[in-house]
């Protein structure tokens, strides 16, 4: 908009020139000297920002990663000392610098009894860590040497991001990712009676999320997308009280903020929620928060979208909540890609969704259509619309 502005300054002021050399013109038999000065033509390209996710088990051989790869082993027994290692690249294949985060998502966890009696969940003790490297490992003591200081267990991990940093345009990182077991667990992860009925199971995806980062500049700097995503990773609390502040575009499978059991959630902040399959490739979803339990999650503001919803399978939630989750929305722009699933509450369950404020793109929350009592207008509020959009105002 600014160079169509100044474009047709240039072109008003060119005339008025031109017609102020003609009325000088009048009347008199003065040569005028003349000279020309021109810019080379400007092209103007939209920047792109792409990034790759890669696996090799060698180094040698790599291939693309997509929402169906399984870089570890299947339906492997786990045990003390066992250690399986993948490696990673990440590469820039946009024209844009990028900052991204390299994480899990889709943790989930199926507690066994061990033979103390106990129940257990092998997340607990199965450990995750990755660094940056330049050739595959020699053996398992090398690559258990190489995480062991910040190797996490997949629990303390959850759906948060473990590592990451920014990449310029073409520019590539290559990371060792080691899932082992410590020879220190014990009969505390030891099914019992050697039953895999009582064993534990524990399933997780790897994702790679990427927002553009500030380096390019323009004629005031390079702060002109200093407001992009500064959280790349999953937020999921099951208690405490938690604020969310910073703009966030996360894997939205599960929701890109989770509150679950008795926690507590303030969100002023973006939230961008990126479409994810589940393992099998048949489902997937795109939720920017989703509450569970007894939780309670609080929107003051925020821009909430979807991304990368494919027209294969568009009805995906935004806002959603289940069980005896609370979710009140005093604020906040929100854009669904169906606009009949912005909020939605599991049919059912005792969820309920209030709301004092906000925008909502083709969806009036006065008048929802997925159950009834589960997506409220508060009283002493009214719904306004204008154009496509409902807004949500005191009376």
């Amino acid at each position: 908009m600014n160079n169509k502005k100044a474009t047709k300054r240039a072109l008003l002021t060119s005339v008025m020139a031109l017609v102020m050399c003609v009325v000088m013109l009048v009347g008199t038999t003065f040569a005028w000297f003349t000279d020309t000065a021109s810019t080379a033509v400007n092209k103007i390209q939209a920047g792109n920002l792409d990034v790759e996710l890669e696996y090799s088990k060698d180094f040698s051989e790599w291939k693309k990663v997509n929402d169906t790869t399984k870089v570890f082993e299947d339906s492997t027994l786990w045990e003390p000392g066992r250690t399986e290692v993948v490696y990673l690249r990440v590469t820039n294949a946009g024209t844009l610098a990028l900052k991204y985060t390299l994480g899990i998502y889709n943790l989930y966890n199926s507690t066994g009894k061990n033979v103390l009696g106990n129940k257990y969940s092998l997340s607990d003790y199965v450990k995750l860590g990755a660094v940056e490297a330049t050739a595959a490992y020699a053996g398992r003591a090398a690559a258990i040497s190489a995480v062991q200081d910040s190797a996490k267990t997949l629990n303390s991990i959850g759906d948060t991001g473990f590592i990451g940093t920014k990449l310029e345009a073409t520019e590539t990182k290559t990371y060792a990712m080691v899932l082992y077991m410590p020879t220190e667990v014990g009969n505390e992860a030891n099914p019992k009676n050697n039953d895999p009925y009582y064993a534990a199971k524990v399933s997780f995806g790897i994702s790679v999320s990427a927002t553009q980062a500030m380096s390019e500049s323009d004629s005031f700097g390079n702060t002109y997308d200093e407001d992009a995503a500064a959280i790349l990773s999953a937020i999921s609390f099951s208690s405490g009280k938690h604020e969310i502040t910073q703009n966030m575009q996360a894997n939205g499978r599960f929701g890109a903020v989770q509150a679950e059991r008795t926690a507590q959630f303030t969100i002023n902040a973006d939230v961008y929620a990126v479409y994810s399959r589940d393992a099998g490739g048949t489902t997937g979803g795109a939720m920017a928060v989703s509450a569970d339990g007894n939780s309670k999650v609080i929107i003051n503001g925020g821009d909430f979208r979807q991304v990368g919803v494919p027209a294969d399978d568009p009805v995906c939630d935004l806002i959603y909540a289940l069980g005896n989750a609370t979710i009140e929305i005093n604020g906040g722009t929100f854009k669904a890609v169906t606009p009949a699933n912005t909020l939605n509450c599991k049919d059912g369950s005792n969820a309920k969704i209030t709301v004092k404020g906000g925008s909502f793109y083709k969806y009036d929350p006065s008048n929802p259509t997925l159950g009834d009592n589960e997506v409220v207008v508060a009283a002493g509020y009214h719904v306004v619309q204008n154009g496509d959009w409902f807004n949500v105002v005191a009376d």
